[in-house]
């Protein structure tokens, strides 16, 4: 079996105490004892370590244990979990064999892994599964306290006229009914695309009218400054006449100006000569700067020679004197450490030689100087008559650029302006137009919509097959005058024999209410639906055993048949009674299952708490 888990012990402890505990098996299991043994104790117990928000109610036995222990198989590997949670609240936490333990939050919290809601859903195959919230398409992740009314029926849940699929809560209907299509027919809601919550929609709707009314203000605000403005179809024609007269200009202004072209070209040529011009005047220029400078520097040269072959001939005729350190004639010095020297009129002569060379330099110089001041006289003149010739072609294209080209482009200029003017116009006018119609449309009452996909409740033909799985079982069980079994859409309840089932006596109830949740289980394990493959039914047939005032007398024998059928059936799932001992047939004798006694007395196993001597 790929879904679901089985109980396998439940086990109540206390510090000090002997524990408390009942075994389970696969199949049927039946507990069966008197009142105030502890039986719908047990199943308060066994909600509570799933994760009920509710602790087991308290009883004097029960007072000083403190946990709730739950050992549970999976169907799929057959791995043991055990469920541990104090009965005084807080979280679970889960032992697995061979794994760290963990600790589980009671309350589902949706798209959260360590929650017991969520292993228990993944054990049931039905842990990524949505349910619609409303009839807006609205979902949310579907928690394990969704299915538990389908799983553990307690005694006051076994006899109630409301629908087993209703809680009775209008607010909750939708979510109850998606839950009991999710399980029949293997299909969540999670491709259902949510519509927006009218009350959203409105206060949006509000939202929206109001920014309309401001910016339709705004775009008449603007049509008003344009200035006149037609109507929306006479302002097309306009913007059609000016883009044909625009166009229009537009080819006349580039005709001038490819009639222009040629003087533009005539004006490019002589900028070009004129730039030339300039150009090799402007090196030459640079170079008469030069070559007066290089006259500068021959004439400080000539003149530092002359100078230094006078000083030259000035001192070759002084005579020599006395050394002005010793005293000594000249004679009598010692000039052995002196090196061989030029006398001053050697070096008058050398001066006046490198004097008669810079005055070669000189002479050359001033030619070169001569030819290019000739040069730059010539291009100065040239330069000025091309100059001449630039001046008089650009007055010329001048004149015609101002008198006819100029004139094409200011009135093409001219027409773009009153274009755009009039697209300005036309798409306020536009806006105008859209906005009035939107506003009128966010003034419209919306009607209110449901979300796509299947409808949130389980229909007639939907729930037929669960319907023979209940007519089926019913007649297993031999129940009187039994014609066809089948589905409320409107109540979202089995119709046995064409009568509804809240209209039968809390007995007839009984037995219909476990017949469905039984037909549930057997149609999800045939049809391999997820599902945790697991009911706990308390008390389905001791209140059979009475009819209500104004019925008669109910067949004894169908309780020997639910036995038999719900032993033979249900071999592959799990199914817990809880029961009166009056209702087993046979005093007790029901075959090869798990049958788990109480007595009440001192005879056999009191109840699930054991007695404080210590008997069970």
């Amino acid at each position: 079996m790929k879904f679901g888990f089985a109980l396998r012990r439940l086990v109540l402890t206390g510090p000090g105490l002997p524990a408390a505990e009942v075994a389970f098996t696969r199949g049927l299991n039946v507990i069966a004892g008197p009142s105030d043994s502890g039986k719908s104790f047990i199943v308060q117990c066994i909600d509570y370590a799933l994760g009920s928000g509710e602790p087991p109610k308290e009883i004097p036995e029960a007072e000083r244990y403190t946990t709730v222990i739950l050992e549970i198989e999976s169907n799929r590997d057959k791995r043991i979990f055990t469920l541990e949670r104090s009965i005084r609240g807080g979280d679970i936490r889960l032992t697995t064999q061979g794994e760290p333990d963990r600790i589980l939050a009671a309350k589902h919290q949706g798209g959260k892994e360590d929650t017991v809601s969520q292993f228990l859903l993944d054990l049931s195959g039905l842990g990524t599964k949505k349910v619609r919230t409303n009839e807006q398409g609205k979902t949310r992740p579907l928690s394990f306290r969704d299915i538990t009314q389908f799983v553990i029926i307690d005694e006051e849940t076994v006899i109630k006229e409301t629908s087993p699929v209703l809680s009775g809560q209008f607010t909750s209907k939708t979510v109850e009914s998606g839950v009991f299509r999710l399980l029949l027919t293997g299909t969540d809601d999670s491709s259902v695309i949510a519509k927006e919550d009218p009350k959203v929609a409105k206060g949006r709707q509000a939202g929206k009218a109001e920014v309309l009314k401001v910016l339709l203000q705004k775009a008449r605000e603007g049509l008003a400054d344009v200035g006149e403005v037609r109507s929306l179809l006479d302002e097309r024609d306009r913007l059609a006449r000016l883009e044909a007269t625009l166009q229009q200009a537009m080819a006349e202004r580039d005709a001038e100006q490819k009639n222009a072209s040629p003087l533009e070209a005539k004006r490019r040529g002589a900028w070009q000569r004129l730039r030339a011009s300039e150009s090799k005047l402007n090196v030459l220029s640079e170079l008469q700067k030069r070559f007066d400078l290089l006259h500068e520097q021959y004439a400080s040269d000539l003149r530092r020679l002359e100078a230094i072959s006078e000083a030259g001939v000035r001192l070759d005729q002084l005579k020599e004197e006395r050394c002005p350190m010793c005293g000594a004639q000249a004679e009598h010095h010692d000039n052995s450490h002196r090196r061989e020297r030029l006398t001053p009129a050697d070096v008058s002569q050398a001066c006046k030689a490198e004097a008669a060379k810079t005055i070669r330099l000189l002479q050359d110089l001033q030619s070169t100087r001569a030819t290019t001041a000739a040069e730059v006289e010539q291009l100065t003149s040239e330069r000025d008559v091309l100059q001449g010739e630039f001046d008089a072609v650009a007055a010329e294209l001048k004149t015609v650029l101002e008198q006819r080209v100029d004139v094409a482009a200011k009135k093409v200029d001219d027409i773009r302006a009153r274009r755009d003017a009039c697209k300005k116009a036309l798409e306020l006018l536009e806006r105008v137009q859209e906005l009035e119609s939107l506003l009128a449309e966010a003034n419209t009452p919306q009607k209110k919509e449901r979300a796509d996909g299947p409808a949130s409740t389980v229909s007639t033909g939907q729930a037929e097959p669960f319907s023979k799985e209940v007519e089926s079982l019913l007649r297993a069980w031999r129940y009187p005058n039994l014609d066809r079994v089948t589905f409320s859409e409107k109540d979202q309840d089995v119709v046995i024999s064409g009568r509804a089932r809240r209209t039968h006596g809390k007995g007839v109830r009984a037995i219909f209410r476990a017949a469905f949740n039984l037909a549930l289980l057997r149609h999800c394990v045939r049809e391999e639906r997820p599902f945790p493959n697991l009911v706990l039914i308390d008390s389905p047939l001791i209140v059979y055993e009475k009819p209500d005032a104004g019925e008669t007398e109910f067949p004894q024998d169908i309780k020997k048949h639910f036995w038999d059928s719900v032993k033979s059936s249900f071999g592959d799932a799990q199914v817990i009674i809880i029961e009166n001992r009056r209702q087993l047939p046979s005093d007790g004798a029901i075959g090869d299952v798990n049958v788990v006694l109480f007595t009440g007395n001192d005879q056999g196993r009191r109840g699930f708490i054991p007695s404080p001597s210590g008997s069970a």
